[in-house]
C-alpha cells in the first residue's frame, strides 16, 4: 500500500500539495490520513489478484512443460547445472592459486629484504 506520507501530489489527495506550497486542506499533522483509503486498498487487491492470475498461469505451464518434456528439460537442466558448477569450481581454484602466489610474493620480498639486511648476529 502507499502510505505517502509527503503529503502531496498523490490521486486522491485532497490535502493538496504541502510540499509545493499549494492549498492545505485538512487538520494539521495529519500527513498520515488517506482519505480515500478503500479505493486505495481495492486497488491494491486488484494488483495482488493480478498476480496471483500469473502466478496459477506460471504453475499451470510448469505442469504442462513437466508433463510433456519432463526428462528432457531435467536433462537440459543437469547439464547447464554441472557446466555452472564446474566454472564456480573453475574460478574458485584459481582465486586459491592467486591468492597462494600473493602469500608467496610476500614471502620473497621478505626474504629479500632480510638478504640485503641481515642481522648483525648473522654476519658476525
Amino acid at each position: 500500500m502507499n502510505h505517502d506520507q509527503s503529503g502531496g501530489g498523490g490521486r486522491g489527495d485532497q490535502r493538496g500539495d504541502r510540499a509545493g506550497g499549494g492549498e492545505r486542506r485538512g487538520p494539521p499533522d495529519t500527513p498520515f490520513l488517506q482519505l480515500e483509503m478503500s479505493k486505495l486498498m481495492y486497488s491494491e487487491a486488484a494488483e495482488l489478484a493480478k498476480e496471483a492470475g500469473r502466478d496459477l498461469m506460471r504453475e499451470a505451464i510448469k505442469a504442462r512443460l513437466r508433463e510433456r518434456l519432463g526428462p528432457q528439460l531435467e536433462a537440459l537442466a543437469r547439464i547447464a547445472a554441472d557446466e555452472l558448477a564446474d566454472d564456480i569450481l573453475a574460478n574458485l581454484n584459481i582465486e586459491s592459486n592467486i591468492e597462494a602466489r600473493r602469500r608467496a610474493r610476500q614471502d620473497i620480498s621478505r626474504r629479500v629484504a632480510e638478504a640485503l639486511h641481515p642481522k648483525s648476529d648473522a654476519s658476525e
